[in-house]
């Protein structure tokens, strides 16, 4: 069975993000510089099954971080 979520990317930066089985997507714009996205996962209970990314703009650089995962 192929994995629900895998994050890849070299030194903790993200650069393959694979989520399977979502139920609900949603995105925010927290601020000018900061949005955040979060995939609920199918068959999961509330919050604690999704997986959370914020992806900041720093001069011209955007930058995709995982702030929560289902296992959290």
């Amino acid at each position: 069975m192929e994995k629900r979520i895998d994050l890849r990317g070299p030194d903790d930066r993200l650069d393959d993000v694979v989520v399977r089985d979502v139920s609900m997507f949603r995105a925010e714009m927290l601020d000018a510089r900061t949005l955040w996205l979060a995939c609920y996962l199918k068959d999961a209970d509330g919050e604690s099954g999704r997986v959370v990314f914020e992806v900041t703009s720093h001069g011209g650089a955007l930058t995709l971080r995982v702030t929560e995962g289902p296992d959290d």
